[in-house]
């Protein structure tokens, strides 16, 4: 080889290899890190993380919603993970709908939505049925309406029919109209006897060969009342 090509040879090797030092040190050096003293400012570095999304910043997001022992910090860990929708996360953001403080349950159940698969739907089943904090069941109603599968819709059904809180049953209602291209405008404090309101909402839907289908795949039984369809349907005539 002649001198020349022997220079050139040598010219790449050593951009390769300062390519490779300077990858290196990106890794090191450059990964994205929760910053701040005080809460808030650990807040608003986890906003611009997700934001921004640099190299590192789902994992810097994930350790925070898992390690930090700060309530508010936890929560806006987990929002901000719902811009990471990766199988990676998955298990923190699980996790998350465990936590002892209930705005990072709520906020763990609404990015749990966004996965949009059966099981996440039941997980966010059994968030409504068993949490005892209303914002919490209320998340997980709104991170069930992210979800496609049809299985949700035995799910907002019977959040709708059950729950013990007017807003929840309201936001089921909501999404389960949004569901079939509607929209619903009652607000309980405006029906003076919402729960047969909200039953004979539910009831109605239930005639829906669909939604039959989808009470099947979720392994929920669905319970006719008929005496509500009728008065559902006595209301709109």
């Amino acid at each position: 080889m002649s001198s020349k090509g022997k220079r050139w040879l040598i010219a790449v090797g050593a951009v390769v290899v300062a390519a490779g030092v300077a990858f290196i040190l990106i890794g090191a050096f450059g990964r994205a890190r929760i910053g701040g003293a005080t809460p808030d400012e650990r807040i608003t570095s986890i906003c611009r993380l997700a934001d921004a999304k640099p190299l590192g910043a789902g994992d810097a997001l994930a350790q925070a919603a898992a390690k930090e022992s700060d309530v508010r910090v936890r929560q806006a860990a987990l929002i901000g993970l719902g811009r990471f929708v990766e199988p990676k996360y998955r298990a923190t953001v699980e996790q998350g709908t465990q936590d002892a403080g209930a705005p990072v349950r709520r906020a763990a159940a609404i990015t749990l939505g966004l996965y949009g698969d059966a099981a996440a739907a039941a997980r966010l089943g059994e968030v409504v049925r068993k949490d005892p904090a209303e914002e919490v069941r209320l998340g997980a109603v709104m991170g069930l309406g992210l979800c496609a599968v049809p299985e949700t819709l035995a799910w907002l059904m019977e959040a709708a029919e059950k729950d013990d809180a007017p807003a929840v049953q309201l936001q089921a209602i909501k999404e389960l109209y949004a569901k079939f291209g509607a929209q619903y405008f009652g607000e309980p404090s405006r029906v003076p006897d919402w729960p047969y309101e909200a039953a004979a909402s539910v009831e109605y839907l239930k005639t829906f060969p669909g939604v039959q289908e989808a009470f099947r795949k979720a392994g929920v039984a669905l319970v006719r009342r008929p005496e509500y369809q009728w008065r559902h349907v006595d209301k709109r005539d």
